[in-house]
């Protein structure tokens, strides 16, 4: 499937050549309202990365709320019995600014594979991840995580339940010194919280770091995971997908619902993750769906920065022409600049401010000058 996007901005091309791109393999676009049950959110806030929801009563009494989230959505409407689900949604949702406390409606394009059986499920989401990653800019990254790695080190060392989610928030952090601390509450010896403190360091070239990943191992959770993350890389490398990966133990989701392969991606000018994925089973347990999933969601709004092209110009040309002149003239002039390749504005006199290449003027009887002088109006 070939899309034209060469006359749209960036930001208009990537939404339509991810279509593209997950049509190929077979997904098909989910729709769905902009409104849902409060419970919905009210009954799985952890999984939502704000827990600021815009709520609203509909005409029958019901308590409704504008989506923070396609996921859950999703996994809602999906029959228990469905043998597999390959969807892709462009959406909004609308969550709570962390800092200014105002809501943002946030443009989402993603996928969820339901039902994908065996690591090939996994494998083509992260393939498709690193290559949604490359239609935004060749300069990415995804970092790889494995849930089961982390928590079955957790269960071998005894970290008590109340005690793991601050384990987890120290890792995503990468400070040792606390999960050295934890480890020592739960009644570890020095040798297992230093176990538990290595993996903050453990992130790098996918490789090298499983390798290292291996020398922690001390639960058949662990030894099975590595298994995974061996099998993915090897999958992503024979499609040539493999080189912007990175393996960090310190990439985690929430634990009720994320199991497995988890990972996020980065792409250069944006300070943030615009892409986080994983496996989610444990979700599709809790809304009593026995099927596998795996998916990512691409923040689209956080784009902006890696679509900013910086230019010393805000058009190529200013076509210059008088009112005397027809209209038929100054469209001709119009099409024959723009099949030169170059921007055009046709005004009757200069805008102030404005920056061009060439300001050319048209002739009186409708012939485009071949030069011109160019700088700011």
């Amino acid at each position: 499937m070939e899309i034209e996007t060469g006359r749209l901005p960036k930001d208009e091309q990537v939404p339509l050549l991810l279509r593209g791109l997950f049509e190929q393999r077979g997904y098909r676009r989910y729709r769905m309202s902009n409104f849902e049950a409060y419970d919905l959110y009210r009954e799985n806030k952890n999984f939502l990365e704000s827990e600021g929801i815009i709520t609203f009563t509909d005409a029958s009494g019901r308590l409704m709320a504008l989506k923070p989230d396609v996921t859950m959505s999703i996994v809602k409407h999906t029959k228990p019995d469905a043998v597999s689900s390959k969807l892709y949604y462009v959406e909004n949702v609308f969550r709570l600014a962390p800092q200014s406390g105002e809501y943002w409606e946030i443009s989402q394009m993603g996928l969820e594979f339901i039902g994908g059986q065996g690591g090939y499920a996994e494998a083509e989401a992260v393939e498709l991840a690193v290559r949604s990653l490359a239609a935004i800019g060749p300069q990415s990254v995804l970092d790889v995580g494995h849930m089961g790695f982390i928590t079955s080190l957790l269960d071998v060392l005894g970290v008590r339940e109340e005690a793991r989610a601050a384990a987890l928030d120290a890792l995503r952090a990468k400070n040792a010194h606390t999960l050295r601390a934890i480890a020592a509450e739960s009644g570890c010896t020095e040798e297992e919280a230093g176990q538990l403190a290595a993996l903050a360091a453990l992130a790098g070239p996918f490789p090298e770091t499983l390798d290292a990943a291996r020398a922690l191992v001390a639960a058949p959770g662990m030894a099975d995971a590595c298994g995974e993350l061996q099998s993915l890389y090897d999958a992503l490398e024979a499609v040539d997908a493999a080189d912007t990966l990175r393996l960090d133990f310190s990439t985690l989701n929430d634990i009720d619902y994320y199991n497995g392969v988890v990972f996020k991606g980065y792409v250069r000018g944006v300070p943030r993750a615009v892409l986080a994925g994983g496996r989610y089973d444990n979700l599709m347990r809790r809304f009593g769906k026995p099927q596998p999933a795996v998916g990512f969601a691409l923040y689209l709004g956080g784009l902006g920065r890696a679509f900013a092209e910086k230019s010393d110009y805000d058009v190529d040309t200013l076509l210059l022409y008088d009112a005397g002149q027809s209209p038929a003239q100054v469209a001709r002039a119009v099409q024959s600049i723009l099949k030169s390749g170059r921007s055009v504005r046709a005004e009757q006199s200069a805008p102030e401010g404005l920056r061009v290449r060439q300001t050319l003027r048209l002739g009186p009887d409708g012939a485009v000058p071949v030069t011109g002088g160019g700088g700011i109006c």
